[in-house]
């Protein structure tokens, strides 16, 4: 995601916003650098759940057990195992029941979506933009698993990386609104919007790094708008270009016009089919999103 979710620039759009939009990058990109950007931490309970899934001797009672030490957790893994998305023939009222129906898979994928939300996008006075972001990413998670069933990918690590491949952008938002106020200035669209562009996938990447997740992740995430600069994990790194690219589409363009990512579509061999069958979910996933 470049500038989606911004709406329209401020105006005016002069020569003194764009110099103050570059200095204020600049003094924030060399905090990054000298360590003074404060990154988000994953929640303990949240980092044990995904640790939990990944080994081998996980089952559903051990994992209910840790859920349930963060409440807010296990009431929105219940909410969303509930919601039209899964849309369950009878309510489910406990977590024992949530993971049986929706399996392990599943579950990680919610409390993902549970943690992520509420460790990173969640920045007070810039509600609207980060609700952006977060619609943004939900739609690319979704849309680049959906890419990965089609080609018979790992469909789990690409929702994670399309969720995660622009979760730089809030901590940068953060931590612009951290310089603006030592600063003694304010910020508009015009600062945001070039912080954002020049910094969200190595602050990405650094993110992910710091909170041990897989290799794969950190290159998809840093590479997401220049999949070619990928030095591996190239298919999944494409994957998570072409759900950006879509998301973006179907978001700000409500899915008209020419489809983005012709390239990627090659370099995944993906035929006609499989993309009208892609773009054919997409509707659905927005309406699931806004609900």
């Amino acid at each position: 995601m470049g500038s989606a979710g911004l709406g329209p620039p401020d105006p005016p759009h002069d020569v003194t916003s764009t110099s103050q939009a570059e200095r204020l990058t600049a003094i924030l990109q060399e905090s990054i650098f000298a360590g003074g950007l404060r990154l988000p931490v994953l929640p303990a309970v949240a980092a044990e759940v995904l640790g939990c899934i990944d080994g081998d001797d996980c089952d559903a009672h051990s994992l209910a057990e840790l859920i349930q030490r963060d409440p807010s957790l296990a009431a929105n893994l219940l909410r969303i195992a509930n919601s039209a998305r899964f849309a369950p023939r009878e309510p489910i009222v406990s977590l024992n029941q949530a993971i049986s129906r929706l399996g392990l898979a599943t579950l990680r994928e919610i409390a993902l979506t549970v943690a992520v939300k509420g460790a990173v996008f969640d920045v007070p006075g810039h509600e609207d933009f980060v609700a952006g972001l977060w619609h943004h990413a939900q739609a690319t998670g979704r849309l680049s698993q959906e890419i990965a069933r089609a080609r018979r990918d790992n469909v789990e690590a690409a929702f994670l990386c399309g969720l995660l491949h622009d979760i730089g952008s809030p901590v940068i938002l953060q931590g612009l609104v951290d310089v603006a106020r030592r600063e003694g200035c304010t910020i508009d669209s015009v600062c945001i919007e070039h912080a954002v562009d020049e910094l969200h996938g190595a602050v990405g990447a650094k993110l992910v790094e710091e909170w041990k997740l897989p290799d794969w992740t950190r290159e998809a995430v840093l590479h997401h708008h220049n999949p070619a600069g990928a030095s591996a994990h190239n298919d999944l790194v494409n994957t998570v270009a072409l759900g950006d690219a879509l998301s973006d589409w179907l978001l700000e363009d409500d899915g008209e016009g020419e489809r983005p990512g012709a390239e990627l579509l090659r370099l995944l061999d993906l035929y006609d089919e499989d993309v009208d069958a892609l773009c054919a979910k997409g509707p659905a996933i927005v309406r699931e999103l806004a609900a």
